[in-house]
């Protein structure tokens, strides 16, 4: 997202190897535009606030399509993957069941026998 001349980055990294529960740790800055790319902000420890139950919420970070797609593969690169096999897995699966069935098609049409395994 692109705030004036500067242009908001997020990125995530795995946390340190220690004893403590594996993390991810997210980082937020802008940068400014000019000659060089240069660090001006950062994004500090997200304030939690009280709302009432009614009130409309509101998001914390609005990101454009490129940015979130960083963040994803950062994400990726941090071992994370969806959790319900969807994605390229889910596709992947998909592909595999229409071929089995596209060969058992073809086999009776072609009067095939099929080779038992």
């Amino acid at each position: 997202m692109i705030y004036e001349q500067n242009e908001l980055k997020i990125r995530a990294r795995r946390g340190d190897i220690s004893f403590e529960p594996d993390t991810i740790k997210l980082y937020a800055y802008l940068r400014r535009q000019g000659k060089r790319w240069r660090t001006e902000s950062v994004l500090k420890f997200i304030e939690i606030t009280k709302e009432e139950r009614n009130n409309i919420l509101q998001p914390f970070l609005e990101v454009e399509m490129h940015e979130a797609q960083k963040l994803m593969d950062d994400l990726w690169d941090c071992g994370l993957r969806p959790s319900e096999g969807t994605g390229s897995a889910g596709a992947m699966a998909a592909t595999q069941e229409h071929l089995q069935d596209m060969k058992t098609i073809a086999f009776h049409a072609l009067k095939i026998q099929k080779k038992e395994s």
